[in-house]
């Protein structure tokens, strides 16, 4: 389905953007269906405690989460990823 989505919006000009299906962005976060549903209703806050809600759209009842605002956000919530956390902590090693 994400692949789709990319190609459809290549095809009417729109560019070239990539977006999460719920599922797809609860496995790339590493949390559940249910954290991703509560962060684009409920929100969550932010390491500054400011809270913040995970930009969504529906379209043909299909919850789409753009790639960068996720990032963002995932930025803003304080995650990091599995291979960068890991690379850190090969760095800090003599």
């Amino acid at each position: 389905m994400l692949t789709l989505i990319c190609i459809m919006q290549s095809l009417f000009g729109m560019g070239h953007k990539t977006y999460y299906d719920v599922m797809g962005a609860a496995a790339y976060a590493g949390v559940s269906r249910p954290a991703i549903d509560y962060w684009i209703r409920k929100g969550v806050k932010d390491v500054n405690g400011k809270k913040i809600w995970l930009p969504a759209r529906i379209v043909d009842g299909e919850t789409q989460i753009n790639e960068i605002d996720f990032e963002l956000y995932l930025d803003a919530l304080g995650y990091q990823d599995e291979e960068s956390g890991e690379d850190e902590s090969n760095d800090s090693e003599p």
